[in-house]
């Protein structure tokens, strides 16, 4: 009994796409088929699912293969369109080496689990190989409280401060309010007041709501994101993985 189901299921599946292509089509379609009929299908579909999820599973992967696809060409045309927003930016906060042949490129949120766990192989990184180049873009895309804290960031980038206050907020376990941002300024040794006066600039609002834009352009979706040449890592890569990646692309150029 069961090896009939396949293509019945197959035919029914066929079937009932065909129902909904169009208005003229369904009505076609009703006519074909009876209520009973209908139902039918219904049933054996159904229980084909019960007795086979996976296929479940398998249509998600594949739809997910296939949408990762085409981002990735949606990716490697729009790099080379925001080549210098990435890589020449002078306002983009970074660490490292200005002549480095390896610039990383990282989109985060202050409210990301996997970017705060990311920063311990960032900084190991950066310790270890000095010809590598971090450029930080804030993505601030979890809460309200993440782009209040990426505001603070890029207003303490202004008093030369950037990384050490990434790090600190990074680290922090406590919620990022503006009391709190203005509390780790301060801590910090820096002019809180002016901090939040450059947070709240219009300017500040532009250069996050750029950041937003380009990762959207760049199909990123999510963070972490690191951007390592021609080659995009949608989420926490390691410290083994990123390393391996620079191995490769130094080996590309050479």
């Amino acid at each position: 009994m069961k090896k009939s189901v396949l293509p019945i299921m197959a035919l029914a599946t066929v079937s009932l796409i065909a129902i909904g292509m169009s208005s003229a089509s369904s009505k076609a379609q009703d006519a074909a088929f009876s209520a009973a009929q209908k139902a039918e299908m219904g049933t054996i579909i159904r229980e084909y699912i019960l007795d086979n999820p996976e296929v479940i599973f398998e249509a998600a992967d594949k739809h997910r293969a296939n949408q990762e696809s085409a981002e990735d060409v949606a990716f490697n045309d729009k790099r080379v369109e925001y080549s210098d927003f990435l890589y020449k930016n002078d306002a983009a906060p970074s660490i490292g080496s200005p002549d480095a042949d390896i610039v990383i490129v990282e989109f985060f949120d202050y409210n990301c689990g996997y970017c705060r766990k990311a920063l311990a192989d960032v900084q190991e990184i950066v310790k270890t190989d000095k010809n590598v180049r971090f450029v930080f873009l804030d993505m601030p895309i979890l809460s309200e409280s993440s782009r209040d804290a990426s505001a603070w960031a890029l207003a303490a980038n202004k008093q030369g401060k950037y990384f050490e206050y990434h790090v600190a907020l990074m680290e922090s376990s406590s919620a990022k309010s503006v009391d709190n941002l203005a509390k780790i300024a301060t801590d910090m040794g820096l002019d809180a007041e002016q901090m939040k006066k450059d947070a709240e600039s219009p300017e500040t609002a532009a250069a996050l709501d750029k950041n937003l834009l380009v990762a959207q352009e760049l199909s990123i979706r999510g963070t972490p994101a690191f951007i390592i040449g021609d080659f995009l890592a949608r989420g926490y890569m390691g410290i083994e993985g990123m390393k391996k990646m620079i191995e490769e692309k130094r080996k590309d150029k050479s």
